[in-house]
């Protein structure tokens, strides 16, 4: 990248965007809408892509015009990729396109493929799409397309619209806050900026919590189930969500916003990121970007690490709060005496309790935590079975009685 990419002019943290050459980093953000839930050719393409070395967001099925617009500009999508196979492309492309631009958003770019007729070809072409792929193209043509295509130079983009003055901004504008995770993902932000940053950040009562665990322990499904609860109780919220980048390809399939979709809820930010391996599970310069959220003035800002091991523990000086996932019949007494993750703990959440091993599980923990000498770290329950246990990690986050 060249180091005028991340130079930023003086002044406020929004006029230091202002004009910032952001180097585009080909992620791709893949969905279906409508109705249309066959989501084989729409997973393929998206291995495809990340062996090809994309960042590809898969968004998931049946979604709302609204909400694809949103998770384009949150995840700053340089291209929208929508697979159609019901044959209403003709009525939910145009919904796309119109919701895409009502965001402000004007680079991302869109592809479709599926089923489409090609009398409609140039139909789509007309309306915005810049890309059509039918039946039998391969990952071959659809990423030298992108290649073709793809805008290797940076950009000079206008990231002051939209920002209140003020200590509290009332609503992110998402195309803006978008922007600027990507130009901190790809050099970070110039030293007066982010003294500025601190010293703005000063009174403000922004929030950091992580949840941490090993692969598959349910952390996005969780983080899904705790944020209608905080929508309920007036929290806006951010979500960093990391997933491995593939230390072959540099490429990097993003799946966790699929579970915790929350829709276009003004309220709600996600954003997901791709961790090279070494990092201990979080994100390159994830202190940056936590600033950048306090600024913004969200309440509380959910980090979830990519699944890790017992020794990562780097994302304890990031956070207020470390919520560590556990899931039953994950291993026995002796593990629970090991160092590691179990020492940072704030609490300790035993996801998926309605599996067997649950109860043990339990027993062993709370075994462990309460030893002479020990600081008594919480165990909580949580699971379909046992919903309370979302709103005991609620009232703990938020510091509810």
């Amino acid at each position: 990248m060249s180091p005028n990419a991340t130079e930023i002019p003086t002044g406020s943290p929004e006029a230091q965007c202002a004009g910032a050459n952001v180097l585009r980093s080909n992620r791709v953000l893949l969905a279906k809408v409508g109705l249309d839930g066959h989501d084989r050719g729409i997973k393929i393409v998206a291995r495809g892509l990340r062996d090809a070395g994309y960042h590809v967001i898969y968004g998931g099925i049946w979604q709302s015009p609204d909400a694809v617009a949103a998770a384009a500009a949150e995840e700053d999508a340089d291209w929208l990729g929508l697979s159609l196979l019901s044959g209403a492309h003709m009525t939910l492309v145009p919904r796309v396109i119109d919701a895409l631009r009502a965001t402000g958003n004007q680079h991302t770019e869109c592809l479709v493929g599926g089923i489409i007729p090609k009398e409609d070809t140039e139909r789509l072409r007309q309306l915005g799409v810049c890309g059509v792929f039918g039946p039998g193209t391969s990952i071959a043509e659809i990423v030298d397309f992108l290649r073709q295509r793809s805008p290797q130079q940076t950009e000079t983009v206008d990231l002051t619209s939209g920002v209140d003055s003020g200590d509290r901004v009332a609503l992110p504008d998402r195309v803006l806050l978008g922007r600027l995770l990507s130009l901190i993902e790809q050099g970070g932000l110039s030293a007066t900026m982010l003294n500025d940053l601190h010293r703005q950040r000063a009174g403000k009562t922004t929030r950091v919590m992580a949840f941490t665990g090993s692969a598959g322990v349910g952390k996005s499904s969780l983080i899904a189930n705790l944020l209608p609860r905080l929508v309920q109780r007036d929290q806006r919220v951010a979500v960093l969500a990391c997933d491995p980048q593939s230390p072959i390809t540099g490429g990097a399939l993003l799946g966790d916003r699929v579970r915790m979709s929350a829709g276009s809820d003004e309220r709600v930010f996600i954003r997901s990121l791709a961790v090279p391996s070494g990092q201990q599970g979080i994100a390159h310069r994830l202190d940056q970007m936590l600033l950048v959220l306090a600024h913004f003035g969200f309440d509380l800002v959910l980090v979830e690490s990519v699944g890790v091991g017992q020794g990562d523990v780097a994302i304890r000086q990031h956070v207020d709060r470390v919520y560590l996932l556990l899931q039953p019949e994950s291993g026995d007494a002796i593990q629970w005496e090991k160092a590691g993750l179990l020492e940072i703990a704030d609490m300790i959440v035993i996801n998926k309790c309605d599996l067997p091993g649950a109860d043990r599980l339990e027993t062993e923990l709370r075994e462990q935590v309460n030893l002479p000498g020990s600081r008594g770290v919480p165990v909580v329950r949580a699971g379909q079975s046992e919903p309370s246990g979302w709103d005991e990690i609620i009232r703990d986050m938020t510091g509810e009685q």
